[in-house]
C-alpha cells in the first residue's frame, strides 16, 4: 500500500489485491487491463475462467469517518507489492509471468501506474520488464525506479531510467531503459547469503529486451503453455552481462537518498536480509540479516518512517513447535540501526465463529497469514498495515520517534 493526502483532508490508501482468478472487480467506469474470460465447458478450462481478479483500490481514511472504497484498476493478476511515485500515484506490480497473448488474452508480468485521483490508463509499462515483479521504489532526486524480482533462486535487482523525467502520472508509460545490478569486479556475484554489514561497489548492466520470454513455459488453468518458468527474460540478459544474483526480492522503499529492499530468503539462515542501496556512492550494504527464523522469519514488505525507523512484515507462517503446532503468529518487526529487532505487532487473529457484519470472512485461525503493505501516513503519525488473509487493514498510532531512537523495548 501507499498513503497519500486526500482532497478535503484525511488519507487515501492505495491498496493492492493479490488475486489471480476471478471476475474483475469494480463498476462500469473502472479501467480493466484484461477482460479475457473463458465460458464454462471450454476445453482446457473445465469450469470456465471468469477473468483476472487482481487490481488496485483506493480506501479513504479519516478518524471518525466511515471509510469508503473505490476501484482504480482491475483485470490484472497477482498484484503483490509496488511503490508510491511521489506525485500522487502508485506503481502496482504483477508477480506472475503469463504470455497469455498466445491464447487471445493479454500478457501479464508488468508494472502499471495508478493515480490516486483515478483515471488509470491500464497500460503496462513494458520497458520495466516482463518478470515476477514484487516492489518498486522511486528515487525523487533522479526519477529512477528500482524494482525487485521474486523468482527463486534466480532473482535480480533492477533499475528503470525513464525517458520522460516529468513528475506526473503517465510519464513513466512513455518507456525508458531497464538495467540490472552488478558487483564491480565480480561477474555473476552470488549475494543470496550475505553477512551483516557486507558492502559491495556496484554498477549496472543493460537489459536491451525487457519483454523477452522466460526460459520456458508451463501449462495451467487457461490451457496452453503460457505460464513463465525458469529464469526471466530480463534476468537472463543481466546474467549474460555478469549481473548479481539474489534469492527472492520482495519489498522496497525509498528513504532519504537510499533505497531499502528485502531478499526474503537471503542470509545464511535463509530467513531474510535487508539491503540498502546508496545511488550516490553506488554501494550496496547488508543492513540486516536474520540469524534464524525465531528472530525474523521471511521478511517481506518494508517501509521506512521519516525518522529512519525501518518496519518489516513477516511472511514465514508463524512459529511452530516440534509437533507442528502453531505457537506464535507472524510479526511486524522494527529493525534498529544496531541490528536488533523489536516486535511491534503479532498476528493473533482467530475467529471461533462468524464475524458480525462480515459474512465473507470464514471462521478460522489466521495467525499464520502474512503482514503486508505497511506504510505510514504523510504526517508520520499513523501506520497502515494489512493482514493479507482474511483481508484486514489496521491503522496504528504509536510512539514512532521513541521506537526509532531505541528507547522502547516493545510497543
Amino acid at each position: 500500500m501507499a498513503a497519500v493526502l486526500a482532497p478535503g483532508g484525511g488519507v487515501t490508501l492505495l491498496r493492492n489485491h493479490e488475486e489471480a482468478i476471478g471476475a474483475p472487480f469494480g463498476d462500469a467506469g473502472t479501467p480493466v487491463y484484461d477482460r479475457f474470460a473463458l465460458p464454462p465447458g471450454t476445453a482446457g478450462a473445465e469450469d470456465g475462467f471468469p477473468g483476472f481478479a487482481g487490481g488496485v483500490t483506493a480506501v479513504s481514511y479519516a478518524p471518525g469517518r466511515e471509510p469508503s472504497t473505490v476501484a482504480l484498476l482491475a483485470g490484472t493478476a497477482v498484484n503483490c507489492a509496488g511503490g508510491p511515485t511521489g506525485w500522487g500515484s502508485w506503481l502496482t506490480c504483477e508477480e506472475v509471468v503469463l504470455r497469455a497473448s498466445r491464447i487471445g488474452a493479454r500478457d501479464h508480468g508488468y508494472v502499471f501506474e495508478v493515480p490516486a485521483a483515478g483515471g488509470a490508463s491500464g497500460r503496462p509499462i513494458v520497458d520495466m520488464g516482463l518478470f515476477r515483479h514484487e516492489a518498486a521504489a522511486v528515487d525523487p532526486a533522479t526519477g529512477i525506479v528500482y524494482l525487485t524480482e521474486d523468482m527463486s533462486p534466480h532473482s535480480g535487482f533492477y533499475r528503470f531510467l525513464p525517458r520522460n523525467l516529468q513528475r506526473r502520472p503517465g510519464a513513466l508509460e512513455e518507456g525508458g531503459r531497464l538495467e540490472m545490478l552488478r558487483v564491480r569486479g565480480v561477474p555473476n556475484a552470488d549475494l543470496r547469503a550475505p553477512a551483516l554489514g557486507d558492502e559491495h561497489e556496484v554498477d549496472w548492466v543493460p537489459v536491451p529486451e525487457p519483454d523477452r520470454d522466460p526460459e520456458g513455459f508451463a501449462p495451467g488453468e487457461l490451457g496452453g503453455d503460457i505460464f513463465g518458468a525458469g529464469k526471466s527474460g530480463p534476468y537472463q540478459q543481466g546474467e549474460e552481462a555478469g549481473a548479481a544474483r539474489f534469492a527472492r526480492g520482495e519489498g522496497a522503499w525509498q528513504h532519504g537518498s537510499s533505497i531499502y529492499w528485502v531478499d526474503t530468503a537471503g542470509g545464511p539462515a535463509g530467513a531474510g536480509a535487508v539491503w540498502v542501496y546508496d545511488p550516490g556512492k553506488s554501494v550496496l550494504r547488508a543492513l540486516y540479516v536474520s540469524p534464524r527464523e525465531a528472530v525474523a522469519d521471511a521478511l517481506d514488505n518494508i517501509t521506512v518512517h521519516a525518522n529512519g525507523l525501518v518496519l518489516a512484515c513477516e511472511d514465514g507462517g508463524g512459529l511452530h513447535d516440534a509437533g507442528g503446532t502453531l505457537v506464535r503468529g507472524t510479526r511486524l518487526l522494527a529493525i534498529g540501526r544496531d541490528g536488533r529487532v523489536v516486535e511491534v505487532g503479532e498476528n493473533n487473529i482467530a475467529f471461533d465463529g462468524p464475524v458480525p457484519g462480515r459474512p465473507e470472512i470464514d471462521p478460522g485461525d489466521y495467525r499464520s497469514s502474512e503482514w503486508a503493505g505497511a506504510t505510514f501516513s504523510p504526517n508520520g503519525a499513523t501506520l497502515f498495515v494489512n493482514i493479507q488473509t482474511p483481508g484486514i487493514t489496521f491503522a496504528i498510532t504509536g510512539p514512532w520517534d521513541a521506537l526509532a531512537a531505541g528507547t522502547l523495548e516493545a510497543t
